[in-house]
């Protein structure tokens, strides 16, 4: 078996010790069916062929069930894509499929309605499999280190590979009939009665069928209702991010001063994959900053965001942007008296060796803040949660022991240019879930940990992990010592190819490929790493 040899040869003698070399077993739900007769019914042998894999490899293992828009290679799944009821939607109609380097994307829906036919499936599959895997025996049973569940969830948008930072012209979902129902179902409970929902909102609507999910962008398309304006600020939210390469350790911190006032201090240290390979100078990839403004409740009129960084008990000036409260009717701010600000600043620019951008926000961005776009954003939220909760209920059912349950999520706002909007996921990390965190990491990244300490997180696992540290190979040791030391159940490295090289497509570009001859991204420093952190 190539996996056994694999895990061998890194870990020769068999797994033992504090720190033990397993494996990940991944499961695609929709790829456990095959057609009889005309029919999709759920295959034991093929289930059980997954099942054989626990028994003959004696180490520990990862099961991950995957039932998210990367379960798309079967049969069945391109079956089903057919269909829009399986289907996210924009506010244009379904979305389309498309790819994730060589991989297919589905976007199948997160509503949980079992009716659905995409739910009948991986729900039934979901079933069958965790009670399959309760019923094995406790010698095979007990190297079962984690279940993680359902895999990536978010919302989708367009151009999947390379959309993760769109801001200007943003597309999300689920704007399905179905979804929108649920919305306003979901917008009831919450306040209760018609009249609470428009006095807290500030809306006249004269029934709940006529609130429908804001989609329209003020700036291109008229607009019957304000309610209807929707864009990447319209929920309240102005981030303000860019990057800052700093060799010489000059600057002790960076703050956010809004109108000549302190706000915030400015989150350091996020993914900048983009600096990282663009720059042969900068040697990590964790030079982005980033500051979140919550104007929904500021005055209408311009308004100054300031970079300020702090050297030597000095300030100095990194960046400035101008921006622009409109109220709902966009009537002039002309009379507006102009902001305060900080004045006489030197420039950061004096500092010794420092390289740095901002990003956003663009000189003079407008920004329209639509209530309701904030309870469609928070909605959307619900959405996701919901659906790692139906995956978690259904396996706590078939025998799955909570403390065994994670889930297998991304972390949006560990990315320095990210827009958190598209994916709606955020929530879904957190230390009062009913399930256990699994949180992918890709980079090392400083900020990880604060987050997990701000959060209260500590027993977590990391489903997938590739610090993409070519420039500084041994930070990939020392990420995984700070993920032991951290309370980390497990980390998979994501990941070893038992594909011999001889069978590899010719237009193969080795993505994450773990293996001592792969040098992008430094996937051979994160072997060497591997290897000597499991004889450490």
């Amino acid at each position: 078996m190539a996996a056994k040899d694999l895990l061998d040869k890194l870990e020769p003698g068999g797994a033992d010790g504090k720190v033990q070399l397993g494996y990940t077993l991944l499961v695609p739900l929709l790829e456990l069916f095959e057609q009889r007769d005309g029919r999709w019914e759920l295959s034991p042998a093929k289930a059980k062929r997954y099942l054989d894999v626990i028994t003959a490899i004696k180490r520990p293992v990862v099961v991950y069930l995957m039932g998210d828009h990367y379960d798309s290679s079967s049969p069945l799944s391109k079956e089903l894509a057919q269909d829009p009821r399986n289907l996210l939607a924009y506010a244009t109609g379904p979305v389309p499929p498309t790819r994730y380097y060589s991989h297919g994307v589905i976007p199948f829906t997160l509503r949980t309605d079992e009716s659905i036919p995409v739910n009948r499936y991986r729900f039934d599959a979901l079933r069958h499999m965790t009670r399959q895997i309760s019923a094995l025996d406790e010698s095979v049973r007990s190297r079962i280190v984690a279940v993680t569940l359902a895999g990536e969830l978010h919302q989708l948008y367009p151009d999947f590979e390379n959309g993760v930072g769109e801001y200007e012209n943003i597309q999300v979902t689920d704007y399905s009939p179905e979804s929108q129902n649920e919305f306003r179902v979901w917008l009831q409970k919450k306040y209760g009665t018609l009249d609470r929902l428009n006095q807290k909102l500030g809306f006249q609507f004269s029934s709940v069928s006529d609130i429908t999910a804001p989609s329209l962008d003020i700036r291109k398309t008229p607009l019957q209702s304000f309610s209807q304006h929707y864009d990447a600020f319209a929920g309240g939210t102005l981030p303000i991010f860019g990057w800052i390469w700093d060799p010489k350790q000059k600057i002790q911190q960076l703050s956010l001063y809004i109108d000549g006032k302190f706000h915030s201090q400015i989150t350091r240290g996020l993914g900048r994959m983009d600096v990282y390979r663009a720059k042969e100078e900068v040697t990590s990839p964790n030079t982005g900053f980033r500051s979140n403004v919550q104007f929904r409740d500021m005055p209408a009129g311009k308004h100054v965001a300031q970079i300020i960084a702090t050297s030597a008990q000095k300030d100095y000036l990194l960046g400035e942007r101008e921006f622009v409260i409109v109220p709902r009717d966009q009537s002039s701010t002309a009379n507006v008296p102009p902001p305060k600000r900080r004045e006489g600043l030197p420039e950061a620019n004096q500092l010794e060796q420092l390289q740095y951008w901002l990003d956003m926000p663009k000189p003079l961005q407008d920004v329209y803040y639509n209530p309701l776009a904030r309870e469609w954003n928070e909605f959307r939220a619900t959405q996701v949660n919901g659906m790692l909760n139906h995956f978690y209920r259904i396996a706590r059912t078939e025998g799955i022991p909570a403390r065994l349950l994670f889930s297998h999520q991304i972390v949006p706002e560990s990315n320095g240019t990210w827009n958190p909007v598209l994916f709606a996921s955020d929530a879904s990390v957190s230390n009062v879930t009913p399930w256990r965190n699994g949180i992918n990491q890709y980079g090392h990244s400083p900020f990880a940990f604060e987050y997990l300490k701000n959060k209260h997180i500590r027993d977590y696992g990391v489903p997938e992990f590739n610090p993409l540290m070519g420039k500084t190979p041994q930070l990939a040791r020392q990420t995984f010592v700070q993920h032991y030391q951290a309370g980390a159940r497990f980390v998979s490295p994501f990941y070893l190819s038992v594909v011999p090289a001889r069978l590899r497509a010719p237009d193969d570009k080795r993505h994450f490929d773990i293996a001592p001859d792969n040098t992008r991204d430094g996937a051979n420093a994160l072997y060497s790493a591997l290897e000597w952190f499991v004889r450490k």
